[in-house]
């Protein structure tokens, strides 16, 4: 036993050493982070993303547009009321994902200026600041605070790489290799596919440049809120220094190129499950071997908005299972409810999706659910209601650690048979397992990835030097359409000459041929 310690005791020093040689020292800097726009859900990647700077004795001010708490006393909140973007959102089992997508597009224009328009952000600028990270979509106005600081930038999202950073991140997208998440197009694509998929992409970056960062531009300037002094807002975004992306990025498939300021921060969230409250375990206990089941749908979409032709099936089946149900409920009681069924308005995701008597997941299929579903090796049944959940559940179920079922096709007998299967299916369970294995084999965790990839920016004011000229290339120069134009074109003409030349020749062969023979016989 005492070579087995002296031996973890000289791989935990190996680890030690080699983690203070990648990460080398930087000065505690204060940094802005400026968040306030988009889905409660995104604070899961940006909360532990300021806990490990705050870690590294950085001072981190954190702009949210919800009540975000921490206990680390170098992260402070600002909250931004009345700024989300989901506040308008009809029920989204009855909306389809293009107007929604159209519902939270006209919030957008008004947004990011009217949280830089608070109060308490606008006190902000009395103070200093070395770096400012924003939202790569949304928060754009808020580089009139970078302007005024003279201080390097970084973009981050939440989400994975999509068609509109290409430009900011100097690294090309693919739209014929992967399609956005907006589409629920699957790999490997069609002509059709490639086409819808290169299309979108291009109109996306329209509407961004040619219609929402102008919107922002003009009412910054409007309403006095960015210095006089500052260049345009679709200029000054080409300064940043990194984008930083939640994906990971040796799981992606199909693996894309990218150049080295797309820095991969998937799964930054993801933890260890800890204990669960006294009552809830005692309640877990109780399940035995069947085990219990954990459904919920997110924070956007509510599971108190369920049809109610759905929802009397989940109850019908949820009742019927051997296996006890935890549900994410947002009202005190429900009706009829099963006696297997415990409802939680808040459930501890992760420490409930480690815990090891949990069989399945069904979620609605979001980014940083399955994420924490593949890093706990839980199989899922996804149940997409809009947005990015039809794409990213399409993938699971491809991968082979989860089924879909469409709320279109959910009865008793289909929702019954696909949780007894996935329950059942040890390929299934064995597939999720080594996908968590891989997803915790890597280098650096996320956060100290990400966090390395910050300090490296502040150490050296910047990072323009990673920055690959293709961001700065038409298009058509990027991908030589300019070249193989000329040579399609050449060729074309090169052909058809010779098939004419050809023709004149063979002809006039033909016609002395023909002469010679008429001479001979006269």
């Amino acid at each position: 036993m005492r070579m087995f310690r002296d031996m973890a005791t000289v791989v935990a020093t190996m680890v030690t050493v080699m983690t203070l040689m990648i990460v080398q020292e930087t000065n505690a800097a204060r940094i802005l982070l400026a968040v306030p726009i988009g889905t409660q859900s995104h604070g899961n990647f940006y909360m532990p993303f300021a806990e490990h700077l705050a870690l590294r004795n950085h001072t981190v001010t954190y702009i949210s547009g919800f009540d975000k708490s921490s206990s680390h006393p170098n992260i402070r909140v600002v909250v931004v009321p009345d700024v989300d973007l989901n506040k308008n959102l009809p029920s989204l089992f009855t909306t389809d994902t293009f107007t929604a997508i159209g519902v939270i597009y006209d919030d957008m224009k008004m947004a990011c200026n009217k949280a830089l328009a608070y109060e308490g952000v606008q006190r902000l600028n009395e103070e200093k600041f070395d770096l400012v990270m924003l939202h790569a979509d949304l928060t754009d106005c808020f580089l009139s605070f970078t302007h005024k600081l003279k201080v390097p930038f970084i973009y981050t999202s939440p989400n994975k790489f999509i068609g509109t950073y290409s430009t900011v991140a100097a690294s090309p997208a693919f739209p014929s290799l992967e399609a956005s998440f907006m589409l629920d197009l699957e790999y490997p694509l069609t002509f059709t596919g490639r086409m819808i998929s290169t299309l979108y992409d291009l109109l996306e970056i329209l509407l961004l440049e040619w219609e929402l960062i102008p919107s922002w531009d003009n009412e910054c300037r409007a309403r006095q809120l960015c210095p006089e002094d500052m260049p345009y807002l679709g200029k000054l975004r080409y300064n940043n220094s990194l984008l930083i992306i939640n994906s990971v990025r040796s799981m992606e498939k199909p693996t894309l190129p990218y150049t080295p300021t797309v820095v991969h921060a998937g799964g930054i969230h993801c933890r260890p499950a800890e204990p669960l409250p006294e009552d809830l375990q005692q309640w877990i206990a109780g399940a035995g071997e069947p085990g219990f089941i954990l459904f919920s749908l997110g924070t956007l979409i509510k599971s108190a908005d369920i049809p109610e032709k759905y929802l009397k099936v989940l109850v019908d089946v949820f009742g019927s299972l051997q296996q006890r149900v935890l549900w994410k409920w947002e009202k005190e009681t429900m009706e009829e409810l099963p006696h297997n069924v415990r409802l939680a308005k808040w459930i501890p995701q992760q420490d409930v999706l480690g815990h090891s008597q949990l069989r399945l997941f069904i979620t609605h299929g979001g980014l940083l659910s399955t994420q924490e579903a593949t890093y706990h090796g839980v199989p899922i049944l996804g149940m997409p209601v809009a947005i990015d959940q039809h794409y990213n559940m399409r993938k699971v179920q491809k991968e082979g650690w989860g089924h879909v079922l469409y709320w279109e096709d959910l009865t008793h007998e289909n929702l019954r048979d696909h949780i007894l299967q996935l329950i059942s299916d040890k390929r299934i369970l064995k597939e999720v397992q080594q996908r968590s294995r891989l997803m915790r084999d890597q280098p650096m965790s996320p956060g100290d990835w990400a966090t390395y990839w910050v300090e490296y920016v502040l150490r050296h004011q910047g990072a323009s030097h990673l920055r690959s000229p293709a961001g700065d290339m038409p298009w058509y120069q990027l991908y030589n359409a300019d070249v193989w134009a000329v040579l399609v074109v050449t060729t074309t003409v090169t052909t058809i000459l010779t098939s004419w030349l050809s023709f004149r020749i063979l002809r006039a062969l033909l016609r002395c041929c023909c002469e010679s023979r008429k001479t001979k016989k006269e």
